[in-house]
């Protein structure tokens, strides 16, 4: 009589069918959920599929502009800033050598009370007065009147620079030497004329060249 063959192991007594394992790993899965819960681990769940992407995508394509479009406007706002403080500079250094003309004409500054108005008037009539020295006065870029005051026979003008306080850091002041530059620089006294006198320079056109 023939041996049997033993079997090498033993074959499990139940196969559990698809729907079998389909269920047991949704039981695993909501018993993992729930502990992550417990635990204050559980995000919100979604489905990553390309729609999730793609509104990603936009997301962050929309964050990007934004913080290009406000750096963009910042420079900007700083290009504008530097314009109006270099716009007061060239003014103030402007009012400071016309101060010097001035005195070097009439022999002093003109007074607090006179203010720089002296500069572009033409009533003043001192002696030795050859004016004006300046076209017009008009506010400094952030639509404040410049300061003039006359201390003890020293001048002071200034713009008080976008915050509109005086005696803070912004304000603009002249370059010292150029109060006294007409005194040390005199060439300019020969083709010197006041404004009212100086005419305009007509350019030919194209036609006429």
């Amino acid at each position: 009589m023939e041996a049997q063959p033993q079997n090498q192991g033993h074959a499990p007594s139940h196969i559990p069918s698809k729907r079998e394992r389909v269920r047991k790993i949704k039981a695993i899965r909501a018993d993992i959920d729930l502990k992550r819960r417990e635990l204050g681990l559980q995000a919100p769940s979604m489905k990553k599929g390309p729609v999730f992407y793609l509104g990603l995508m936009a997301v962050l394509a929309i964050l990007g502009l934004s913080v290009i479009k406000a750096t963009e406007s910042g420079n900007t706002g700083v290009r504008v800033r530097n314009a109006k403080v270099n716009q007061a500079m060239r003014s103030v250094d402007a009012f400071a050598e016309a101060l010097g003309r001035f005195k070097f004409h009439c022999g002093a500054y003109p007074t607090t009370e006179e203010g720089l108005e002296a500069l572009a008037s033409k009533e003043i009539k001192r002696e030795g007065w050859i004016g004006p020295y300046i076209k017009k006065i008009v506010p400094d870029p952030w639509k404040n009147a410049y300061i003039y005051e006359l201390t003890n026979g020293a001048p002071v003008v200034l713009s008080m620079g976008p915050d509109g306080v005086r005696g803070t850091a912004d304000d603009i002041n002249p370059a010292p030497e150029l109060f006294a530059k007409p005194f040390h620089d005199t060439t300019w006294t020969n083709n010197w004329a006041p404004y009212w006198k100086r005419g305009y320079i007509i350019v030919p056109s194209k036609s006429e060249k």
